[in-house]
């Protein structure tokens, strides 16, 4: 089996503030963010990843940086980029809350229109990051560990699609949480959880699950 360990990016300043934080911003880490992306290095000290690969974002990359601490070399995709929000990106959430394409963007995604606020929408999020697990998985074989850094709405996303779940119910699990562990397994074909939004507090949780 292969397995993809999948990490959020740390606590940056626009999760802090409560606005939307999409692949069209950028905001430097926190110190939560900071500290919970150490802490995580020391989660996974003992795993060796056969590839690291980031979300080339800033705050991705910077997380990458701290949870490797320079033990292993960090490859960037373009794939893995958060989703584009469009004219929502860097906006207060809390104005939006009660409005219908909002509610559609968080429970109804094939509903959600999002060309009317110029963002990139499900559909394609998920063909750009399936394709990128799925290579990723198949670089580094059977027996292969691959460390991925990427965001919120990609990894819940994607992890829940490519396990099976249609796209309308995938975040109906809530989002995994900044720097947390989610582990997929694959034989090529098949995706299953190993574990999911593990968070550094949690680490027996990875130990309970033979990871």
């Amino acid at each position: 089996m292969t397995y993809l360990y999948l990490v959020r990016h740390g606590q940056t300043v626009v999760n802090a503030e409560g606005r939307f934080n999409g692949g069209g911003v950028d905001g430097p880490l926190t110190q939560s963010g900071v500290d919970g992306a150490r802490a995580v290095h020391g989660m996974l000290r003992g795993v060796h990843f056969d590839r690291v690969v980031s979300s080339p974002l800033p705050r991705a990359s910077m997380t990458a940086r701290l949870v490797t601490a320079a033990d292993a070399p960090i490859e960037y995709d373009d794939r893995l980029r958060e989703m584009s929000l469009g004219d929502w990106d860097g906006q207060l959430l809390a104005p939006w809350m009660d409005d219908p394409e909002f509610i559609n963007y968080r429970h109804h995604m094939e509903r959600w229109d999002y060309r009317a606020v110029h963002a990139e929408g499900y559909q394609a999020l998920v063909r750009r990051t399936t394709a990128a697990f799925r290579d990723l998985a198949a670089s580094v074989g059977p027996d292969g560990r691959a460390l991925v850094v990427s965001h919120g709405i990609v990894l819940t996303i994607t992890s829940n699609f490519l396990t099976g779940t249609p796209l309308d119910h995938a975040r109906d699990t809530g989002e995994v949480a900044n720097t947390s562990v989610t582990v997929l397994e694959t034989d090529g074909t098949h995706w299953r959880k190993v574990a999911w939004n593990v968070k550094p507090e949690e680490s027996n949780r990875l130990r309970a699950a033979g990871l």
